[in-house]
């Protein structure tokens, strides 16, 4: 960053990098040189001395503390100015800031508050910490540290570990005892949605990292973390002094003999931000509002698409920088980097509040002047085209993401729905022609307030084949859709065959007793013919459901039975539990049909995965409800227990006699 800077004024100057890596992230100019290798303090000296150098500048990570130290040593020796620029902290938690614009001292005794943080002095802290923990460790800090991690966790199968694609790197992981599926050999910057990603592939619940500050992705593993529930295990920065970008500056400046600064004035006007919806894309579902904001901007950020756009418009003022970038943590980043922009817009495609990244640009820039200006999203414009009412639709977005089509278009009349594209017309239209449900209207809008808008009704057969390029909408209006708020569908309905299946009376009281949300993520242990997924499915539109049964015969009714009701989100999972739960995702529910002897097994695993679980167990031997509370006594579990006896009616010539069930034990907590 430093580099560029000092590139683009002509300022001559040499970077010292330690590492190929380091070389091949630099640009060579006629004013940049770059020295690639490890450098002794003698080394140092000697480079010092070869030169017509004015100033030394350490920009070493904050915890390269020996190499500070050394840096030190020989600028004093060859009587060098030496400026230490110190990134910054990527928490409060773990720096005291004494003048914003002068200097950052980061002191690395100061206790992190936030409950979800554990905070430690050094690696073989954070080592010692995790062994008398549980559950597996992602680790941020490098190869360098392993091993303090791999001499202190008597486990090592519960480390994994991300670290740049070196085979050099690979094999000391790999010496030090990690196999391949516990080394993430991967290069950077790495988003909070490949953090997610990265954590739940390795069931992670500990991230340790060091307080590696806004360019060093602390945002993002925190953002991460948190949405998981992970505890991150942060590593305090050693306490040292240093110049913050504006303040490094004005001391090369000095150094140089020259104006550094003149560029990153005005540091003392309050930073405004602009996020605003866009509308279309052109300049008449622009709001007068929204295109003055873009106007007074000294700079905008967004996605190529809409950067194209307000070109295109003529609305922007001369000489404005346009940044395609959109995600807030790298906006924030980049005006870090740049304090001299003080009035920033950042564009979102047609409304800030209906499936936009607004949200991000709001946490990442918390607490700051930010502003919001509505667009005129695709849904309005949509509805309007063709034309409809949208209050009364369910509104979706399958726009890079699964969505569960045929639960949704049997429960809603109507929905509107977003997609990448033509390729997702295609596929959704697919699934409803092969679950026969041709009743459904689909409307399709492409290329909205574009010279090339279409906007074209028929059934999803018409749609089998789709060749229009650019952006899509869709409408799906279903005159059978039945919106459906609790379990009961009749025993008839269910494809049995010969495998166990629990009754309508029973399946709906354990249904409800799971406490369902439309999103959750269930899974069915011992699911015999699937009824109780299946209650649960259709239940959970915007969920999943895994149905565990070790039965082959079972797996098979399971199938017919998701098609046949046209359950998209119901998954038959072949195995015996818990093994069989291992690569499932975490669940938010559970119920428990069958165990084949390893009630205690499933209930510790499910807990692990999420300790906040929700848990219904169905039993009907005497003794399976005392080997379930001997495991609810012995884990200090208060659950609540019920017995249901239900009766059915049968007919006996002209008399109505009814029929006993089994009793059956229902165990919720």
């Amino acid at each position: 960053m430093l580099s560029e800077y000092l590139d683009k004024r002509q300022l001559r100057h040499t970077v010292c990098v330690a590492t190929d890596y380091g070389e091949e992230v630099m640009e060579h100019t006629e004013y940049v040189q770059i020295r690639q290798g490890r450098l002794d303090v003698p080394e140092m000296e000697a480079l010092m001395r070869s030169g017509d150098y004015a100033v030394v500048v350490d920009a070493t990570h904050p915890y390269a503390t020996a190499v500070s130290e050394n840096v030190r040593m020989a600028c004093k020796a060859v009587d060098m100015p030496y400026l230490r620029y110190l990134r910054d902290a990527g928490r409060v938690a773990g720096s005291k800031t004494s003048d914003a614009h002068q200097s950052t001292s980061i002191s690395g005794r100061d206790a992190g508050t936030d409950s979800s943080i554990t905070w430690v002095n050094s690696a073989a802290e954070a080592a010692t910490y995790l062994e008398t923990q549980s559950g597996n460790i992602f680790l941020t800090t490098g190869s360098k540290e392993l091993h303090v991690f791999t001499e202190r966790i008597s486990d090592l199968g519960r480390l994994f570990i991300r670290v740049l694609p070196s085979a050099s790197v690979i094999t000391e992981c790999r010496n030090l005892g990690m196999e391949g599926k516990q080394i993430c050999a991967m290069q950077g910057p790495f988003s909070a949605e490949m953090n997610i990603a990265m954590l739940k592939q390795t069931d992670a619940a500990f991230l340790v990292t060091k307080d590696t500050g806004t360019t060093g992705g602390y945002p993002e593993k925190e953002q991460a973390a948190h949405q998981l529930g992970v505890r991150m295990v942060v590593i305090r920065r050693p306490e040292e002094s240093g110049l913050d970008f504006a303040a490094l500056l004005k001391k090369l400046g000095e150094a140089l003999g020259c104006e550094l600064e003149g560029e990153k004035a005005q540091t003392s006007e309050e930073r405004v931000l602009s996020c605003i919806g866009i509308g279309m894309g052109n300049l008449g579902t622009l709001t007068h509002d929204a295109a003055e904001a873009i106007k007074s901007a000294q700079i905008i950020f967004g996605a190529d698409r809409l950067l194209k756009s307000v070109q295109e418009m003529g609305i922007l003022s001369s000489g404005q920088p346009l940044v395609t970038e959109y995600i807030g943590t790298k906006i924030l980043a980049y005006l870090e980097a740049h304090p001299q922009y003080r009035r920033i817009a950042v564009l979102m495609s047609g409304d800030v509040g209906f499936y936009s990244g607004a949200r991000g640009i709001q946490e990442a820039f918390a607490g700051e002047n930010v502003h919001f200006y509505c667009g005129i999203s695709s849904v309005v414009y949509f509805a309007s085209k063709i034309p409809t009412s949208w209050q009364d639709a369910k509104l979706l977005s399958a726009h890079g993401k699964q969505v569960n089509l045929l639960n949704s278009v049997q429960r809603y009349p109507k929905i509107i729905m977003i997609v990448s594209g033509a390729g997702d017309v295609m596929h959704l239209c697919a699934k409803l022609h092969e679950a026969k449900m041709d009743q459904v209207r689909v409307t399709v809008g492409t290329n909205l307030s574009y010279p090339e808008e279409t906007v074209t009704s028929g059934a999803p057969e018409d749609f089998l084949t789709v060749t229009t390029t650019g952006l899509h909408i869709m409408m799906l209006e279903n005159p059978e859709a039945k919106y459906i708020i609790t379990p009961g569908m009749n025993d008839e309905t269910f494809v049995r065959g010969k495998v166990p299946m629990t009754k309508e009376e029973i399946r709906i009281l354990s249904v409800a007793k799971l406490q369902l949300t439309e999103d959750a993520i269930v899974y069915d242990v011992g699911a015999g013919t699937g009824s109780v997924s299946a209650e649960c499915a259709r239940l959970c539109t915007s969920g999943c459901v895994y149905a565990i049964e070790r039965n082959p015969e079972g797996i098979e009714l399971i199938r017919e039975n998701a098609k046949q009701l046209k359950l998209s989100n119901l998954i038959p999972v072949e195995g015996l539990a818990p093994d069989a739960m291992e690569d499932l995702p975490v669940p938010t529910h559970a119920f428990i049909g069958g165990s084949a002897g390893n009630m205690g097994k499933i209930i510790d695993v499910l807990r692990a995965k999420n300790p906040d679980i929700r848990i219904v167990i169905n039993t009907i031997a005497l003794e399976s409800i005392s080997e379930v509370l001997g495991i609810l006594k012995e884990r200090e579990i208060d659950a609540d227990i019920v017995q249901i006896c239900a009766s059915r009616s049968r007919t006996l010539g002209r008399y109505h006699m009814m029929t006993g069930q089994n009793p059956v034990y229902i165990i919720s907590f």
